[in-house]
């Protein structure tokens, strides 16, 4: 038997319920505006071309935030999630319209380095700008009084398959896209020809995030990042790494 205080309303038209990851894309929003996040990627990520009609580098950006905070498979399954709620979801971002899916397309494709190199190096200022850690930071201790600080290294990767490419003398030269951002490697049951492998390392006892780092193939070596990861929030000690399955062995 229903509780009294439960109510239930059925209607014949179909509804869509919220995204599970909507609310933790509302958070990340709020922090990004209370630290200018946003506002400096508006005044200092510049990225001009044509046929981008009325959204800006910002707008793409924001995007690729709620892509990557919602855990969706593809961007085509995230913008079908997203598309009953995009004026809410730009709105956090203090935004008025979402890209059409193409026309982000269009921009991932003409986006140059330099304007990576922008976006990178911003993120990277407000990572370092702002310390997680109280003091002193955690880890243990040995016998002998010293900190050894630990991490734990996890490395996901991504196969791609490459279909054959027509060769005839009337077409032209075929290339791929993927030869930019994959290479080949070791994916264990994964198949394809090329892949490519995202690193992430976070505190075993605290779990908080200290960074993830891209790579094609098998990635970068996982000892590099162990050292590489801490010192990127001032921690002064000594890294042990704890690779977990799934990185790359030497």
């Amino acid at each position: 038997m229903m509780h009294p205080s439960v109510k239930v309303q059925i209607a014949p038209s179909s509804v869509p319920a919220t995204p599970s990851w909507f609310a933790e894309v509302a958070v990340l929003a709020h922090v990004l505006t209370q630290f200018g996040v946003l506002d400096a990627i508006q005044q200092r990520a510049r990225f001009a071309r044509a046929r981008f009609g009325l959204s800006d580098t910002i707008d793409f950006v924001v995007v690729l935030i709620g892509y990557a905070v919602s855990g969706e498979p593809t961007l085509k399954a995230f913008y079908e999630r997203l598309w009953p709620f995009a004026s809410t979801f730009m709105a956090l971002f203090g935004r008025n319209a979402l890209p059409c899916h193409s026309t982000l397309s269009r921009f991932l494709a003409a986006l140059d380095q330099p304007g990576v190199e922008a976006l990178r190096l911003l993120f990277q200022e407000d990572l370092v700008a702002r310390s997680t850690f109280g003091s002193p930071p955690g880890g243990v201790w040995d016998r002998l009084g010293k900190h050894w600080f630990l991490v734990d290294i996890d490395g996901t990767k991504q196969a791609a398959r490459q279909r054959a490419l027509p060769q005839t003398k009337d077409l032209p030269a075929p290339h791929r896209r993927f030869d930019r951002v994959c290479a080949k490697g070791y994916f264990g049951r994964k198949r394809g020809q090329v892949g490519r492998t995202r690193t992430t390392v976070l505190q075993p006892y605290t779990h908080q995030w200290l960074g993830t780092f891209s790579g094609p193939g098998n990635g970068e070596d996982p000892r590099r990042i162990a050292t590489r990861a801490p010192s990127h929030h001032g921690v002064r000690g000594r890294a042990c790494a704890s690779p977990l399955p799934g990185c790359r062995a030497d």
